[in-house]
């Protein structure tokens, strides 16, 4: 059995077993190092070149800005001026929810961050209002999955950096395809709730104010103020790229301080004895994320050493030539992927392995970026081991059965629009002018 073969084998084993994903792309690229008699300097060389990379200083600080937004009340600002738009109509809550997370997405960035702080304020008005606790679920699971859709993203850094592609220009392509997202998420909201009878939360009630109370202009007003601080990151963020004042690791770092600010001393829903916490919950976040990368650095190495890149493009080229085909194929890879494993290492894995296939039939390596993040991003809820089914598992205590029973339409919805960027470009390409 050839090297490669046994590098193989080793790692599916090794994931089949329960071994972290991270362990297992060193352990195998350790053993194909050894079997092969490359000197084992090449492992920690490989290693430390994997997040020696610029671009990635700024995932701890949008994960520790993302922290701190969740503690300190934005989210609860973000609710009421979007139950003030919706109001008390059909599916009016689950559209609140979609809602919301398009803008927490914004400001975060995070799909598990989104999840736990959107579902621990919304689960509690859905089910007064009489919405299914699965679906309820479902709703706020599958918003989160526009965390990393909507820049800023983890999935695009990864992608960027490992393709010389523009960050900025990756981010923008977010923009459409979040939006598109969120709209599909929309309808089958609707289509749900228009059966069931789900209803929205009345505009007083999300006021706090008793049922029936008249709410005056200026409550209205008051209350669409109190959230402008809340706006203000994806402001910061977005803005400040966009417009070439920034790189993305200065603007990461203006939406820590400015999170800080607005959660100590504006809203002062966070307090200085809760920053320990909140750095030790980034900094764990940070190392498993930056431990996925140096991993998988050293993966991506052994299989370019072994010439797999080369032998995929080829396998694929000898079953079409036709980009849409090989798109196709690529994509239907990554969301069977997604099934199984987190978005960080796919990535990693596959695009030393696809990017070579992409520029050889002439796909938009940017195009390739934004539906990769997408395919990557439906893997959050995806049976069996989405990570965000196992996080709305926690928030609303259902079962893994019940929640991807009421999941399945989101995720259809979301495939099919995967397959509708992929195929008509000009979706989201048109934001490049």
């Amino acid at each position: 059995m050839s090297h490669i073969a046994i590098f193989f084998l080793c790692a599916i084993i090794l994931l089949v077993i329960g071994v972290p994903v991270a362990t297992t792309l060193g352990l195998a690229s350790i053993l194909f190092i050894i079997l092969e008699g490359i000197p084992t300097t090449t492992v920690i060389q490989r290693l430390f070149a994997g997040v020696d990379v610029v671009a990635l200083m700024c995932i701890p600080f949008f994960i520790l800005a993302g922290d701190l937004m969740a503690k300190g009340g934005i989210a609860k600002r973000l609710v009421r001026v979007a139950n003030l738009v919706v109001g008390d109509i059909t599916g009016g809550l689950a559209y609140v929810t979609i809602i919301v997370c398009a803008l927490f997405a914004a400001m975060t960035g995070s799909a598990m961050a989104c999840c736990v702080t959107i579902g621990a304020i919304m689960l509690p008005y859905m089910l007064e209002a009489g919405y299914n606790r699965e679906f309820a679920t479902a709703v706020f699971a599958s918003g989160a999955v526009l965390g990393p859709v909507i820049p800023p993203s983890t999935s695009m850094i990864i992608y960027a950096v490992n393709t010389g592609t523009a960050i900025s220009s990756l981010y923008l392509l977010g923009i459409p395809a979040g939006i598109l997202i969120a709209v599909g998420l929309a309808v089958v909201c609707y289509v749900v709730s228009k059966k069931h009878g789900y209803k929205g939360l009345s505009k007083a009630a999300s006021l706090g104010l008793p049922e029936g109370s008249r709410l005056g202009a200026k409550r209205v007003a008051l209350t669409i103020l109190g959230a402008i601080p809340a706006l203000g990151s994806p402001v910061i963020i977005l803005g400040s790229m966009f417009a070439g004042i920034c790189t993305p690791t200065e603007a990461s770092v203006l939406a820590v301080i400015y999170s800080f600010l607005i959660g100590m001393f504006v809203y002062r829903e966070m307090k200085f004895k809760d920053i320990p916490q909140i750095l030790f919950k980034s900094a764990r976040a940070t190392g498993k994320v930056m431990y996925i990368v140096a991993a998988a650095s050293l993966f991506g190495w052994v299989i370019s050493y072994a010439r797999v890149p080369q032998l995929v493009m080829d396998v694929l080229l000898g079953i079409s030539g036709n980009p849409s085909v090989l798109m196709f194929i690529m994509m239907v890879v990554l969301l069977v992927m997604g099934c199984f494993m987190e978005a960080t290492p796919i990535m990693l894995i596959t695009i030393p392995i696809f990017l070579p296939v992409v520029k050889a039939v002439g796909i938009d390596p940017l195009h390739f970026g934004i539906c990769m993040a997408v395919a990557v991003c439906v893997g959050f809820v995806t049976p069996p081991f989405g990570t965000v089914i196992f996080t709305g598992m926690e928030v609303s205590k259902v079962t893994m059965q019940g929640l991807s029973k009421r999941l399945i339409p989101f995720i259809l919805v979301m495939i099919g629009l995967l397959f509708l960027i992929a195929f008509v470009p000009q979706l989201t390409m048109f934001i490049l002018g």
